[in-house]
């Protein structure tokens, strides 16, 4: 089960250890480095890319994509985690810095484990 907590980021640790669920998404207004402290390996986190961050070229998007990967891992190790655009794409996206988001998470993705 998938549980998206937003606004809700103060309870990771319950809903991690209590509620039951399998995957905890993140909002991207929240770390993942930050998350993945508090909750460790003990469930699979997804996010949480600003969608925005589409805007802002190639290298602003590798820039961005890199630091969520490195975010996900525990003590430097790479642990499951589910790559995501925040509340989705938005009109306006050029359809090749798309492109470049899902090669970016499948370098960085390959990259952690």
């Amino acid at each position: 089960m998938c549980l998206f907590p937003k606004g809700a980021n103060w309870g990771l640790e319950e809903f991690a250890d209590k509620a039951g669920y399998d995957i905890l998404g993140l909002d991207w207004v929240h770390e993942p480095a930050v998350a993945r402290r508090r909750v460790g390996d003990r469930v699979v986190l997804q996010g949480n890319l600003d969608p925005n961050v589409l805007y802002g070229g190639r290298e602003a998007i590798e820039t961005e994509v890199k630091k969520m990967a490195e975010g996900f891992k525990v003590d430097g190790s790479p642990v499951r985690w589910i790559a995501n655009l925040g509340h989705g794409i938005t009109p306006g996206v050029d359809p090749d810095d798309l492109k470049w988001f899902f090669e970016c998470v499948h370098k960085y993705s390959a990259a952690s484990s």
